[in-house]
């Protein structure tokens, strides 16, 4: 009998749990099992994994201890989470929301033993797909067409700017509307992240208290990083808001991102740029960046950013003002900034004014600033267009990994309970 490939998975979804095993090996042999895929993005990707069979002639990757590979812990997610980018290829066609296709194949020296593909999906076809180009904004509006009107996230990305499709279409495939809302840094939206005004936020409030598949009484907001940071902001003024998730956020305003944003806010609102952290930094930890930069190594900002909090009372956000439950998810190795200071510096504000709605801060100590749609390689470092180098976001690509899975469904169980639609 030829060895075979056993694949199960609770949905066709990236974030579903999986299983993996190959039966009808030689009993005790060394075999290597690689993985090859080409992601929504254009790049192609690979991992590997050597296996010795157990004494049935299988391997089970949930349990099964690699002799040597890309990963070296047993763990059914391993090929995919530390998959690492092949160089020195051209860029493909870039398609954000097609299924991921990765190929496992089996070697044994040099024989293909056998060949089977996955398709991990980041959207549900049940989901209608609606680009929105109006009134100024620039979004994707994922919902349930044929359905009654839905409990709606908005969903915000970081400082990368532009439109981040994935979490808001992969959110929309366990139930709910979805709007990603691009803020800067994307065709006639600012170029920068510089006095983005928070009146923008406050549109496409407007626009989905008009929308028929919306149920407006059960709005949500969800941002990742600076996204995080103007999450939990907008809900601080918009009492429409009635749930909110931060990944790695900020209950700071800090300066803007950007050549033009030295000594400049982030956000505005009506026209007046809001108070923002910029303490002093010790020469000390500016010239540990410079000299990352110089020799071409990740620059952690952890450290900037501490001190530029530190005392600036008027910038901090006024969660207190939240009209729902919070939710803040951080990293303890965060070295981007340090989003597991900054969510306490929110928890410890709720405290002080006795906030009467649930609150959680939930910080994963070995994780990094790398939260975003589980499933995805986690390997690697981030270059910024702003700071001229890579950007040093800290974890490890396993302990990442392990969080972003954990983070979500606690995401999709928070948003169950408060924004009350049955669990999947």
């Amino acid at each position: 009998m030829k060895p075979t490939f056993h694949i199960t998975h609770t949905s066709t979804l990236i974030d579903a749990t999986l299983n993996i095993r190959i039966t009808n090996l030689p009993r005790n042999e060394v075999v290597t099992l690689k993985a090859e895929m080409c992601d929504n993005l254009g790049t192609d990707w690979e991992s590997f994994a050597e296996f010795m069979s157990d004494s049935e002639g299988e391997i089970n990757l949930a349990t099964a201890q690699p002799i040597s590979g890309t990963y070296i812990t047993p763990d059914v997610t391993g090929l995919f989470w530390s998959m690492a980018p092949i160089s020195n290829d051209k860029p493909k066609r870039r398609t954000p929301l097609k299924p991921l296709e990765t190929k496992l194949i089996l070697i044994r020296e040099q024989e293909v033993l056998a060949v089977s593909t996955i398709f991990r999906e980041v959207v549900s076809p049940k989901v209608d797909r609606f680009p929105v180009r109006e009134q100024g904004m620039l979004g994707t509006f994922f919902c349930h067409s044929k359905s009654g009107p839905l409990p709606t996230v908005i969903v915000l990305g970081g400082s990368e700017g532009g439109l981040r499709e994935s979490n808001a279409a992969l959110l929309a495939s366990h139930g709910y509307n979805t709007f990603a809302l691009a803020y800067f840094g994307i065709e006639d939206l600012p170029k920068e992240l510089v006095n983005i005004p928070l009146d923008y936020i406050e549109k496409a409030i407007g626009w989905l208290n008009d929308h028929p598949n919306v149920d407006f009484t059960k709005l949500g907001v969800v941002g990742t990083s600076k996204g995080g940071e103007l999450a939990l902001l907008s809900a601080s003024l918009f009492p429409e808001i009635k749930a909110v998730v931060g990944y790695v956020p900020s209950g700071v305003v800090y300066p803007g991102i950007g050549p033009l944003a030295q000594g400049v806010s982030s956000w505005q609102y009506k026209g007046e740029s809001l108070p923002f952290a910029y303490g002093e930094v010790p020469k000390k930890v500016t010239m540990e960046i410079n000299h990352a930069r110089d020799i071409g190594e990740p620059m952690s900002w952890r450290k900037t950013y501490q001190y530029w909090a530190e005392g600036e009372k008027q910038a901090e956000i006024a969660v207190e003002d939240i009209h729902g439950p919070i939710l803040l998810i951080s990293g303890g190795d965060d070295q981007l900034w340090p989003s597991d200071l900054l969510s306490e510096k929110v928890i410890n504000r709720l405290k002080k004014h006795n906030h009467p709605y649930y609150y959680e801060h939930i910080n994963f100590p070995r994780a990094g600033h790398s939260f975003g749609v589980p499933g995805f390689p986690t390997t690697q470092s981030v270059m910024s267009p702003f700071v001229n180098g890579k950007l040093l976001l800290g974890g490890t690509p396993k302990e990442n990994s392990q969080a972003q899975f954990d983070a979500w469904q606690r995401v999709k169980d928070f948003f169950n309970k408060y924004l009350t639609i049955s669990s999947d």
